[in-house]
């Protein structure tokens, strides 16, 4: 029997065990630190020394690798009330999505917990909001900055984290909520603003009505004017070409000329039955009726 093969199988269960501990795989979404006896293993720089994804080595019992998420992180904050620089009161409710920007400062700062640092970051940003609020009325905070309030409260935020070696990517309001003290005021301030908004619009329908109306009434006055006086120079020119129409029949007959007025006036005189007329018959009138001659 051969006394060494238990050694050799435990030589090689060792030899197996010491080389699985010395490889370690980092995934894509991770970062990875080595401690050694405990401390972050450090550069010649003398600064921790970060692990990017693949297969690296460590020293077996020796050095412990200690990985971190390098996603990006989404923190569901607390809602908290907040007041506007106008002294009204909103409750807001807030997500913060961030990532770890450089993982040794992570670690050294927050020993790798995540929550630490979102505790870190839920004070951070409520601060932030509680600035941005107060430097803001109520419809800046909530429709006409609401954009710019978020992008300076994450600017805010950034330059106080870097010692955490975190990196806020943005915040966004998830919802902002009256408190029952303002929303009376809110109503009233809408309902006001409604109203200044019709009177204006009203106002500015009634001055372009009256412009609309001045203008047509000029134009109507202008019409007539111009038609009218149209019809004076055509009822004229037809007057005076009448007149010489007459001048000139009178002229060449002055018998037939008396005998054509004559029957226009008797056209004009018998236009109805219900015309009655007291005139002697012996007058003037009669004359043509009495023979073709007027005799």
């Amino acid at each position: 029997m051969n006394t060494k093969a238990p050694f050799i199988a435990f030589a090689v269960i060792l030899s197996i065990f010491i080389l699985s501990d010395s490889v370690f795989v980092i995934n894509q979404t991770e970062r990875a630190l080595k401690l050694r006896f405990g401390k972050v293993l450090r550069d010649t720089a003398d600064l921790p020394v970060t692990y990017e994804p693949g297969l690296h080595f460590k020293t077996p019992f020796v050095e412990k690798v200690i990985m971190l998420d390098a996603r990006v992180q989404t923190m569901d904050g607390s809602p908290n009330v907040f007041t506007t620089s106008d002294k009204q009161f909103l409750d807001v409710d807030t997500y913060v999505q961030w990532k770890v920007k450089d993982f040794s400062q992570f670690y050294l700062r927050t020993r790798g917990r995540f929550i630490e640092a979102e505790s870190v970051l839920e004070r951070l940003v409520d601060n932030g909001l509680r600035d941005q609020f107060g430097q803001r009325t109520l419809i800046e905070a909530v429709a006409g900055q609401r954009e710019q309030l978020m992008v300076d409260i994450r600017d805010d935020v950034n330059s106080r984290v870097p010692d955490y070696g975190i990196e806020v990517v943005d915040i966004r309001v998830k919802k902002v909520n009256y408190t029952n003290e303002v929303l009376p005021n809110v109503y009233n301030q809408i309902i006001s603003e409604r109203t200044a908004t019709a009177e204006e619009r009203r106002s500015k329908g009634v001055k372009e009505g009256n412009i609309i109306k001045a203008t047509t009434d000029a134009t109507v006055k202008k019409i007539k004017a111009e038609a009218d006086q149209y019809s004076r120079t055509t009822r004229g020119d037809a007057d005076a070409e009448s007149a010489q129409i007459y001048a000139k029949t009178y002229n060449k007959n002055t018998e037939f000329y008396a005998f054509l007025r004559s029957l226009d006036a008797y056209r004009a005189s018998f236009n109805s039955k219900d015309d009655v007329m007291v005139i002697k018959p012996d007058s003037e009138f009669f004359k043509y009726m009495k023979n073709a001659k007027g005799k």
